[in-house]
């Protein structure tokens, strides 16, 4: 894959910031995570190596200047990066199962302010769609029956990317810890600390369906569905 390819996979202009590529290929990562999508992983294989290469690209700009191996040592330490970027089957001894969210945890890991300016935009939608026409809808999801099921709340350490909007949403409930290198990020404190409209609202808004949330008494799996 060529640059312009790269631009093309992530579907952005050849002329697109920096900033822009990091947008473009976190939206697209999120759509085509395999642990959310069931699909074909090739485009997210396809999404993270065109990432990569303009990321590449754009080290070497701001560095000016190209590798100078000097000894065995720094060769190493490159052939080792070079390597664990290939594509491919995992090693006999692993799991059958990939982790895929090792593909995006050196990016959130290189780029952190890049999470506020996610969550910027992540909350502008959803208070845009709070106040579409004039309607409070979500408001109206999270008003609460007096009656509270009995309801067990989980989440799913394979599909948490700590995008922090079920702590918003449900602060007495769920914590992100923000600071933590590894997945899962968010995690439960406090079954109780909510109503089931509040959690329910707070689950179906994660964008990678990581939130569990079971009614204990009927043993109802009420999300993801």
């Amino acid at each position: 894959m060529n640059t312009s390819q790269a631009y093309q996979t992530l579907e952005i202009k050849n002329d697109a910031s920096f900033d822009e590529v990091k947008i473009a290929y976190r939206k697209l990562a999120l759509e085509l995570h395999p642990d959310r999508s069931k699909g074909d992983d090739k485009k997210f294989k396809l999404v993270t190596e065109a990432y990569h290469i303009l990321k590449n690209n754009q080290d070497t700009q701001s560095k000016n200047k190209s590798w100078d191996f000097t000894d065995d040592e720094t060769k190493q330490k490159k052939d080792v990066r070079k390597n664990n970027s290939q594509w491919g089957a995992p090693p006999k001894n692993d799991p059958p199962q990939q982790d895929w969210s090792k593909y995006t945890q050196e990016f959130e890991d290189e780029n952190p302010g890049f999470w506020k300016e996610y969550e910027r935009k992540f909350w502008e939608a959803y208070d845009a769609k709070v106040n579409n026409n004039g309607k409070n809808e979500e408001f109206e999801k999270t008003k609460e029956p007096k009656k509270q099921p009995n309801l067990f709340v989980n989440v799913d350490p394979s599909l948490c990317i700590g995008c922090c909007s079920c702590e918003m949403i449900a602060p007495n409930v769920f914590e992100v810890d923000r600071l933590s290198r590894m997945n899962p990020k968010s995690k439960v404190h406090n079954m109780k600390g909510a109503g089931i409209n509040k959690i329910m609202n707070a689950a179906e808004t994660c964008p990678t369906k990581a939130i569990i949330v079971e009614n204990l008494d009927t043993k109802e799996k009420l999300y993801p569905h």
